[in-house]
């Protein structure tokens, strides 16, 4: 209420007041903090990195590397300004990520979310449980942790109505309830698609590699579109060159919404 009467405030005192200028950037600025008052949720940015036909990884899965060294630093840039990493039990065994912020003084360290549904993927000595940075493990309300170190930060969240993995909104409400304003979603492809179909996704950095490979997975698995008419349109707000690679930025045309809303 005191930010909504600012204006008036300092109106009142005899100060002129111009509302409107620099709004859009304003906006920009402030897109996690918004986000979570306006839709009582974090603000998520999904991250991929993918080569120009659209693979995250060859046939045989292996990825390591397909965006070069320029790329890979401006993502630590992107775990840095976020208050959490989130992966899935795909990355996690395919990867053994660590998603700790590196090379940047000062920092603190992101919230480290591993969705692992069944508490299947994340193993006792994976990387993302030492103590380089706090990690928070999402699971299913009827999955078996006792594998897990002693000590491990867990939640119970209720399994997806529709397919497989966690409800995505009760994943971000558990989030939201820790504080945490700003997400970065690194994947993979099916996470992705889940918070795409529950209309969770503010923002896409996507890293495109000039590689070809012909086969293997898609950056982004099924988000529930099987037809043109239901794509995601995206507006390309800054495209820029990173080494051989290009960063597109892009945001949704419109307010995301949930599948369910639109039927």
């Amino acid at each position: 209420a005191q930010a909504r009467g600012g204006a008036a405030t300092l109106a009142a005192a005899g100060i002129d007041v111009a509302a409107g200028p620099l709004a859009d950037e304003a906006e920009a600025v402030n897109e996690a903090w918004l986000t979570a008052m306006r839709r009582g949720r974090p603000f998520v940015l999904w991250k991929y990195a993918a080569t120009l036909d659209g693979r995250s990884a060859a046939a045989d899965g292996t990825s390591r590397w397909i965006t070069s060294a320029a790329a890979r630093a401006d993502v630590h840039r992107l775990r840095a300004e976020a208050d959490a990493v989130v992966v899935g039990s795909g990355t996690l065994r395919a990867d053994d990520p660590h998603l700790a912020v590196r090379d940047r003084e000062g920092v603190t360290q992101p919230l480290r979310v591993a969705v692992d549904t069944n508490a299947t993927a994340l193993k006792p000595d994976a990387r993302i449980l030492d103590d380089a940075a706090p990690t928070l493990v999402a699971v299913a309300e009827d999955a078996d942790t006792g594998h897990l170190p002693a000590g491990t930060e867990t939640v119970r969240l209720p399994r997806a109505a529709a397919g497989r993995g966690l409800d995505v909104a009760a994943l971000l409400a558990a989030l939201h309830g820790r504080g945490v304003r700003s997400v970065l979603l690194e994947g993979g492809p099916t996470l992705a698609g889940a918070f795409l179909a529950a209309g969770a996704v503010d923002k896409v950095v996507g890293y495109l590699a000039p590689v070809l490979l012909g086969a293997g997975p898609a950056a982004l698995a099924d988000a529930g579109i099987t037809t043109i008419t239901r794509a995601l349109r995206l507006d390309a707000a800054d495209v820029t060159r990173l080494g051989p690679d290009l960063r597109i930025t892009a945001v949704p045309v419109a307010p995301t919404t949930t599948l369910a809303e639109e039927n």
